[in-house]
């Protein structure tokens, strides 16, 4: 897996928001310092998963959160940077089992990112879920 940049992720936002049907998704390694600031806070271990993130989930974004879209270009610094993190579980709509998500909030000039990845427990996966300044 070649190592993803600011730029890399800028450019897949573009793409994914410029055509509807690109269907693709990125994935990086989350970093040493992140895990263990996951575990040391929440007790939850994330050794060996995957961020992801995926053109449909960037669209999401767009579509309920259009001004915010260019947070999602700083998820590095959002992840390695976070000023607060929680977890929180909610019912999935289809199967109705639960999913856990973890919050990353990161302040940026008075406003605060709220960032939401989905834990994926099987697949080793933190996927992007949406991504909004918080009021």
């Amino acid at each position: 897996m070649d190592k993803l940049t600011k730029d890399n992720i800028c450019s897949f936002v573009k793409i994914s928001i410029s055509d509807k049907k690109y269907n693709d998704e990125l994935l990086f390694c989350l970093s040493a310092k992140v895990i263990k600031r996951i575990k040391d806070i929440l007790y939850i271990d994330l050794t060996n998963y995957q961020g992801v993130i995926s053109s449909h989930s960037i669209r999401h974004i767009k579509k309920g959160h259009p001004d915010d879209i260019s947070y999602i270009c700083d998820i590095f610094e959002i992840l390695e940077k976070f000023t607060h993190i929680k977890k929180s579980i909610t019912r999935d709509r289809r199967t109705g089992s639960s999913l856990v998500s973890l919050e990353f909030y990161k302040t940026y000039n008075k406003k605060t990112v709220k960032l939401v990845k989905l834990r994926v427990y099987r697949k080793k996966r933190l996927e992007l879920k949406t991504l909004f300044v918080k009021d």
